[in-house]
């Protein structure tokens, strides 16, 4: 059973996130971020770029929110550390499986727990990219002028994204009113 109140939140920890997925998904996770941990310094963060994170800044040295992102970053990998990680074909089988559910329509109580979905990615599309944007593009120019550094940029972004914050525009946007 999914706790409703948890899953109303769009920010997460390691342990609301495991509580929400299991000991099993938070494992699998767990392999692919070590995998992308030796993946994706190279790319330079274009996964970042690639799908327009508010969050995402080339001056930054890592994510921000990094330690409470939300469920559809923690389950975004591209196939290149997909491929890379050293899973069993079940074990990606089961990384995929809310992927298919979203993608296909079959709207299955894992992709519940998916209730961004599709407009993931956290851009001004998403459903909470446009109350933080500006925010975040002012702290990331005060970073840029050298008014604050970067523990200072990271603190008042993550201010940005406290729980109650965000929980109203969740609860609405997973009972459908959106």
């Amino acid at each position: 059973m999914v706790n409703e109140a948890l899953n109303r939140k769009i920010f997460l920890t390691d342990s609301e996130f495991a509580e929400l997925f299991g000991p099993q998904i938070t494992y699998l996770v767990s392999v692919m971020n070590k995998t992308a941990a030796e993946v994706c310094p190279p790319c330079d963060g274009w996964c970042c770029k690639n799908i327009h994170c508010v969050f995402y800044y080339d001056k930054f040295s890592t994510c921000p929110i990094f330690d409470i992102r939300p469920r559809e970053c923690r389950y975004h990998f591209c196939n290149d550390v997909f491929n890379r990680a050293p899973l069993t074909k079940e074990e990606k089988d089961q990384m995929q499986q809310p992927v298919e559910e979203l993608v296909c329509g079959d709207r299955g109580e894992i992709a519940k727990l998916f209730f961004l979905f599709p407009e993931f990615p956290l851009d001004e599309k998403g459903p909470f990219g446009l109350q933080v944007a500006d925010d975040v593009a002012l702290i990331k120019d005060d970073f840029q002028r050298g008014a604050i550094d970067e523990p200072a940029a990271f603190a008042r972004i993550r201010a940005l994204c406290r729980e109650d914050s965000f929980s109203p525009v969740a609860m609405t946007w997973q009972n459908g009113e959106n």
